[in-house]
């Protein structure tokens, strides 16, 4: 399984488990990298409408292309809420038991995928964006050709126009301006609530990368004084050995000292013989 960010992950081999099945949440990981390959795809395709819609020859509207364009952003708008609650849930699919390698290694898996979403949600963003100025530039051009084909009306009723001596054509040209009007500023209102579900989503998923990095370098710091703590441990036992081993030679100097003075009484019990 590789993680969106390019990092390989092997649970049994980060684990140090040959045997044992992997855990339940590298499931919940493969689900979160296809929802992400699918979030991909579907900004391709809104990059491809947006285009489409906005490159269109003639100033008429097409109701299926934006129609279109919002059921797509609501498809990865969808695809994000459910990717965070995800991840969100990642933690909670771990074993109780779990040691504190694996509970580190999901540390970084989630804060791993929670920056990503991230950054695929800037993207969109900025996406978004650069679509509602462009419709905002084309509206004003489309307006300034309408303001001089049509002369402005005052209040009151249709009935007027014909009074004033409008063509059959330029009436038409009005009412397809105010529908125009309508449907931009349909299209601008659900641009915007997409923007801001967007920001919501960056801020959370903000929160949890700083959540993440905060528990990783607590860990990190637990890690850090096990390994001082162990090498500590190790020169206590270096000394504790360097201590046996110059007992052990003391312990064989005395032992030949008086053996040594045994045989020298022996011999000396012998020749007064």
């Amino acid at each position: 399984m590789a993680l969106v960010s390019g990092i390989s992950l092997d649970p049994e081999a980060a684990i140090g488990v040959t045997k044992r099945s992997p855990p339940k949440w590298v499931d919940g990981v493969d689900e979160i990298q296809y929802d992400v390959g699918r979030i991909k795809q579907k900004m391709k395709e809104l990059a491809s409408l947006h285009d489409k819609h906005l490159n269109r020859p003639t100033l008429d509207d097409s109701s299926e292309e934006e129609h279109a364009i919002e059921i797509t952003t609501q498809e990865i708008t969808q695809l994000f809420h459910r990717c965070q609650r995800a991840v969100q849930a990642l933690p909670s699919r771990a074993r109780r038991a779990c040691s504190e390698q694996e509970e580190r290694l999901l540390r970084n898996v989630v804060a791993s995928l929670a920056q990503a979403l991230q950054e695929l949600s800037t993207s969109l963003r900025h996406a978004q964006s650069g679509y509602l100025k462009r419709m905002k530039n084309r509206e004003e051009r489309s307006q300034h050709f309408f303001d001089t084909s049509v002369p402005l009306m005052d209040d009151g009723d249709d009935n007027t126009l014909y009074d004033r001596g409008f063509t059959d054509d330029q009436l038409v040209l009005v009412e397809q301006n105010t529908l125009m009007v309508e449907e931009r500023e349909r299209d601008i209102h659900q641009i915007v609530q997409s923007i801001s579900d967007l920001n919501e989503i960056f801020r959370d998923l903000g929160a949890m990368i700083v959540e993440q990095g905060t528990v990783l370098d607590r860990i990190d710091y637990n890690v850090e004084q096990s390994c001082i703590k162990t090498e500590d441990g190790l020169k206590q036992l270096h000394k504790a050995e360097q201590y046996q081993k110059k007992n052990r030679k003391m312990l064989v100097i005395l032992i030949l000292f008086v053996v040594t003075i045994v045989l020298i009484v022996v011999l000396v019990g012998v020749k007064s013989r």
